[in-house]
């Protein structure tokens, strides 16, 4: 049977450990930190987007507040013309009534 030796590590290797740990726990920290910092972000980012959401839906409803105040061109000449093509009919009428007369 061979025996077993306690072999202990240098202190090189046991410093080496200490300053690989004391790197991997800087590391996790930093991660950590960053994960903090993006998740503020992204609830200042979503908080924008709900604001601007709700200025958008006002602008919307301002526009429809608009079209039901002001008159449209397209619709005043769409009437304008209704209105000429109606007293083209008119006086159609009438000039065929002062005929028959």
């Amino acid at each position: 049977m061979p025996q077993e030796r306690d072999v202990k590590p240098s202190v090189f290797e046991r410093h080496m450990q200490a300053g690989i740990q004391v790197l991997l726990v800087a590391l996790i920290i930093w991660a950590g930190t960053e994960l903090v910092k993006l998740g503020q972000q992204s609830v200042v980012l979503e908080e924008r987007l709900t604001t601007q959401g709700l200025m958008l839906n006002e602008l919307r409803q301002e526009l429809r507040e608009w079209g039901d105040t002001y008159y449209r061109t397209t619709d005043a000449r769409r009437e304008l013309d209704e209105r000429e093509g109606r007293i083209d009919n008119l006086n159609s009428r009438v000039s065929a009534l002062e005929t028959r007369q």
